[in-house]
C-alpha cells in the first residue's frame, strides 16, 4: 500500500480483506481481532495484525473507537468501520485497469 490513498494505491490481499469484511457489514460497527483475518501471518502475528489495522486508519481508510490489548484476548479495534476513502480504495483496488 502507498502512504496515503491515491487511485493507484495497491492494496495487500490482506487489507483488501479487511476493508472487504467492514464493507460487509457496514453501516454497523464491528470488533476487529486477529482471529478474523484469513492471514496466517495475522493469526500467529499480532504486531502484523495491528499494523495492518493501524496502516488502513492513519490512510483514513478506517475508523475505530478503541484500541485494546492484553494477554488474554490479545489485540482488539472496537466499533470499527469503513469510511468512503476506504470504500472507494477497495472498489478501485477491485476495478480492472
Amino acid at each position: 500500500m502507498t502512504s496515503a490513498y491515491s487511485p493507484e494505491a495497491n492494496l495487500s490481499e490482506t487489507e483488501r480483506y479487511v476493508l472487504g469484511s467492514l464493507n460487509q457489514a457496514w453501516p454497523s460497527a464491528a470488533t476487529m481481532t486477529p482471529d478474523m483475518i484469513a492471514s496466517a501471518e495475522a493469526s500467529t502475528n499480532p504486531a502484523f495484525f495491528v499494523d495492518v489495522v493501524q496502516t488502513l486508519s492513519d490512510n483514513g481508510m478506517i475508523l475505530y473507537e478503541a484500541f485494546l490489548t492484553g494477554t488474554g484476548s490479545g489485540p482488539r479495534f472496537l466499533d470499527t468501520m469503513i469510511t468512503a476513502r476506504g470504500k472507494a480504495a477497495l472498489q478501485s483496488d477491485e476495478t480492472p485497469r
